[in-house]
């Protein structure tokens, strides 16, 4: 599950479309990554977040281009091939094989459908579910580089919400479920 359309476009705003991963180099010391985001990472973990029984889409979310959310294999902080989830990063690459033998199956048995309850992705998604359960970590990074980033982004949506006035904080449907009072909403930061 990933942010609800409002909460994500909302953090894409504030990071202006760039991708937010600080890489570190000998010679320009350190820099924003700034390729265009597709992805908005859940700074506390997503599961995690679930597990604890609150809504994901109070958490503070870090635009991410696709190679440091999910695409690239390294787990070393600040290097330029350093990504979140080295784990999908793995399922993309079995993914392929994975599917041809299920398409290959298929063909012999006379089945029309893929089952995807065993791929890839899926055992991933379980692996995540089971580290949440159990207290684990499961996102690469350190407790420290989550306050780092979440401090970063609450201080570029006040400087944005500052900056576009007009723009209403996101609303969210809250899930009657779940308790959403143990931890603070980063909008109710803004004023």
């Amino acid at each position: 599950m990933s942010f609800s359309e409002g909460v994500r476009a909302f953090w894409i705003k504030v990071a202006d479309n760039k991708c937010q991963v600080e890489i570190y180099g000998e010679r320009s010391g350190f820099k924003e990554c700034k390729k265009p985001a597709r992805h908005v990472h859940h700074i506390h973990a997503e599961a995690t977040t679930l597990e604890e029984g609150e809504d994901p889409n109070h958490n503070v979310g870090l635009p991410l281009c696709e190679d440091h959310h999910v695409r690239n294999t390294n787990d070393e902080e600040w290097s330029e091939d350093f990504a979140f989830h080295t784990d999908i990063a793995g399922a993309f690459g079995h993914y392929k094989e994975w599917k041809a033998n299920k398409e290959h199956m298929n063909s012999i048995t006379g089945k029309r459908a893929i089952d995807y309850s065993d791929s890839p992705f899926a055992e991933v998604a379980h692996e995540q579910h089971q580290k949440a359960k159990n207290g684990e970590r499961y996102v690469n990074g350190t407790e420290e580089i989550d306050q780092y980033y979440e401090e970063k982004m609450r201080e570029k949506a006040v400087i944005y919400q500052a900056k576009h006035p007009e723009e209403k904080k996101p609303t969210i449907n809250e899930n009657n479920k779940t308790d959403h009072t143990k931890r603070k909403r980063w909008w109710n930061l803004l004023g």
